[in-house]
């Protein structure tokens, strides 16, 4: 049976830093993922949000590793949903937390290693977010991979998996993996200070709700829902004052905090512009002006 081989690069917690035998510190991996491909990621979450979803995040990744190590049944839906995506792809753990790193510049631990054969193996990252992110996981695994592969020479990793736990949810995703050249380059730009261009980026017509708003998402609604119906009791309420002041022959009711103003029917004279337009092209072309119109944003609600 091939056992994987332990690095001697170790990793303090308290300090989220990587360190060599003779004292070297390494980068992390989502360092440089954030920094190289998704930079704007977590932009105008607030540092509280940040620090609750770690928190979060650190207990959910706890109460699965007792499900590993021990088997036990934690009361968790996060811990039994994992226990549930375990049992029902019978996958089987090896390694938590195993650190894979190249000894010159990177270092980064793995959620999950499962064994598939004798030197087969699948990588997993446990995502507690409110959306998942495929395409982050999908570089984060890859290069895990790449890592994984280069420190146990003639094992190979057969599948990549997200393991999605939120609540009562629970999902097993696999993605694909990254070629290695491309690995390999973007771990050449971290360190030489260039700017690695992405060639799996999205393009800018790409109509995918970004992640700080699909976090939102149920909020924004909730709010589109109130705004409608508070605009159709203004309606209503604005109907029924002006119906009462018509009855009462008054154009002006003023209390301590709200007034109403009633203006009576009248009648306007309007611009026929279309049928000037027919009839007098040229001189209608002759007086047309440009003027700015402000850009907006309309929300649809599904």
């Amino acid at each position: 049976m091939y056992k994987l081989k332990k690095s001697k690069v170790v990793f303090y917690p308290a300090t989220h830093t990587y360190v060599t035998p003779d004292g070297r510190m390494l980068d992390g991996i989502t360092g440089m993922i954030s920094r190289q491909l998704f930079p704007s990621k977590y932009d105008g979450v607030d540092e509280e949000t940040m620090r609750n979803a770690a928190e979060r995040g650190s207990f959910i990744h706890s109460v699965c590793e007792l499900v590993d190590s021990l088997n036990i049944e934690h009361e968790s839906p996060e811990a039994m949903g994992y226990k549930e995506l375990k049992d029902t792809y019978g996958l089987r753990h090896e390694e938590s937390e195993y650190l894979v790193s190249d000894n010159v510049h990177f270092a980064s631990c793995i959620d999950k290693v499962y064994r598939d054969g004798e030197s087969i193996f699948t990588l997993a990252d446990i995502k507690t977010t409110y959306k998942l992110d495929k395409e982050y996981v999908r570089w984060q695994l890859s290069i895990y991979a790449y890592l994984f592969e280069r420190q146990n020479p003639g094992a190979k990793v057969l599948h990549l998996y997200a393991i999605w736990l939120r609540g009562e949810r629970h999902e097993l995703v696999e993605v694909e993996r990254i070629p290695d050249d491309v690995v390999v380059s973007l771990m050449e730009h971290e360190v030489s200070g260039e700017q690695f261009t992405n060639p799996y980026a999205p393009s800018v017509t790409d109509t995918s709700l970004p992640e700080k708003y699909a976090a939102m998402e149920d909020a924004i609604a909730e709010i589109d829902r109130q705004y409608k119906y508070w605009s159709e009791k203004k309606k209503e309420l604005a109907d029924g004052v002006k119906f009462e002041m018509q009855n009462a022959g008054v154009s002006k009711w003023v209390g301590d905090r709200v007034s109403f103003t009633r203006k009576e029917d009248s009648e306007r004279e309007d611009f026929d512009k279309k049928r000037f337009a027919a009839d007098h092209p040229d001189l209608y072309k002759a007086y047309l002006i440009k003027t700015k119109v402000s850009g907006s944003v309309i929300l649809k609600v599904k």
